[in-house]
C-alpha cells in the first residue's frame, strides 16, 4: 500500500477512475492509462503487453512513439515478470541479460531505465505486462516509491483492463 502518494497524484488517479468508467473505447481508454501513469509518475513512455496464449507472444496494446511490436514469450523482460508474477526494475538497462534490444535497435528509441509490473487479473491469472521507460526528471531512475506507485494503480485498474481485454 502506498503510504505518501501526494495529493497532485491521487487526483490524477481519481481523475483517471473516472474518465475509465465514462470512456467506453478500448484505444482511448488505454491512452488515458498510458497519459496518467507518465504523468503521476514522470516518465516517457508506457507499454502494455498482453499476453496470446495461442500464438506464444506479447502484442503491444499501446505503445507511445512506436507502432506495433510483437514478441516471443520466451524471452525478454515481459517474459520474465509474466512468468514470475514479479516487478522488474531496471536503472541500469544495458547491463542486463534479460533486455531485449533489438526492441530498441528496430525502433531508434534508447531505453535507459525500466519498470515493468505484471497485470494480474481475477484469480490470479497474468494477463499481460505494463513497462514504463525512462525516468523523465531524475538521472538514477525508478526508485521504490514509483515501484509501489504503479503496483498500486495496476492493482486499480486490472479490472478495467480484464473486462476490456475481453471485449476486444
Amino acid at each position: 500500500m502506498v503510504k505518501n502518494i501526494n495529493e497532485k497524484k491521487l487526483n490524477k488517479l481519481l481523475e483517471l477512475n473516472k474518465n475509465l468508467v465514462l470512456e467506453n473505447d478500448f484505444s482511448k481508454r488505454m491512452v488515458l492509462i498510458s497519459d496518467s501513469i507518465k504523468e503521476i509518475l514522470n516518465v516517457d513512455r508506457c507499454t502494455v503487453f498482453i499476453h496470446d496464449e495461442n500464438t506464444k507472444s506479447f502484442w503491444s496494446v499501446y505503445i507511445d512513439g512506436v507502432s506495433y511490436i510483437e514478441v516471443p514469450d520466451d524471452k525478454g523482460i515481459a517474459s520474465e515478470v509474466y512468468k514470475t508474477k514479479k516487478i522488474i526494475m531496471l536503472n541500469d538497462i544495458k547491463n542486463n541479460a534479460i533486455f531485449n534490444e533489438n526492441i530498441d535497435k528496430g525502433s531508434g528509441y534508447e531505453t535507459k531505465s525500466l519498470l515493468a509490473v505484471p497485470i494480474i487479473g481475477y484469480g490470479g491469472k497474468v494477463l499481460g505486462v505494463m513497462q514504463l521507460i525512462n525516468k523523465v526528471d531524475d538521472s538514477t531512475g525508478f526508485s521504490e516509491e514509483d515501484e509501489k506507485i504503479l503496483g498500486y494503480i495496476i492493482n486499480h485498474i486490472s479490472a478495467y483492463l480484464e473486462v476490456m481485454m475481453q471485449g476486444e
